[in-house]
């Protein structure tokens, strides 16, 4: 059976979707696209996904697009490494940093960083002081829910770190490039203040297949 992810390199959600794939050991192609080219707006894409975003999952006959979407369909579809838990419990608690993930570091994401990188932030510096601050409160959040485990849930990976990891790792590469008069990232230096959300990065990029899924234009 063929297996195609269609990515633009750089997505956080495209990204957690390739890692699942190494994550559960699965073989897939990797096909790029490029939002500039209008790649993303062709007919043939289009039929994928008519919202015109990354990622799709093409699985034989089955489409998927929407990350999560796709993160459930693959445990489903490949149950025999679960990146959703194993109990009612740990689904819930897994399903809930996945949630919060998305709906406070994510949206704040959005705030922030992408006015910023597509010129419109003139007259928004302060909402995009804001943004930047939920950030900060969300990455000290995601290191605490640490505590001693290995991972966001217990000693395994699973769908939270999938989910978190890459909207952290383009913090922390972005997040020195801004210099805009007005605008304060001042987002927290992971190595000197958080030390365990460092060592669970470390971690991550250990895991099966984080080569493969790295961003290309990151290399």
């Amino acid at each position: 059976m063929t297996r195609t992810v269609y990515f633009v390199s750089g997505s956080p959600f495209a990204w957690r979707v390739m890692l699942a794939m190494g994550l559960k050991g699965l073989e897939y192609e990797a096909v790029e696209l490029h939002g500039s080219k209008g790649d993303l707006k062709t007919p043939e894409y289009l039929q994928l996904n008519p919202r015109g975003k990354v990622p799709v999952l093409v699985d034989g006959d089955v489409t998927v697009y929407e990350s999560l979407a796709i993160l459930a369909y693959l445990d489903r579809a490949y149950p025999e490494k679960q990146i959703f838990g194993h109990t009612p419990a740990d689904a819930a608690l897994i399903w809930q940093r996945v949630a919060e993930v998305d709906a406070y570091l994510g949206a704040a994401m959005v705030g922030a960083v992408r006015p910023v990188f597509t010129g419109a932030y003139e007259g928004k510096e302060s909402e995009i002081n804001e943004s930047f601050a939920t950030i900060r409160a969300e990455i000290t959040t995601a290191n605490q829910w640490l505590g001693d485990n290995d991972f966001i849930v217990g000693n395994t990976p699973t769908a939270a770190d999938i989910t978190l990891y890459p909207a952290l790792a383009m913090l922390a590469r972005v997040g020195s490039a801004i210099d805009v008069p007005g605008i304060t990232p001042n987002l927290p230096d992971y190595t000197s203040e958080l030390p365990a959300l460092v060592a669970w990065m470390k971690r991550i990029e250990a895991l099966p297949g984080y080569d493969a899924a790295y961003p290309p234009h990151w290399r």
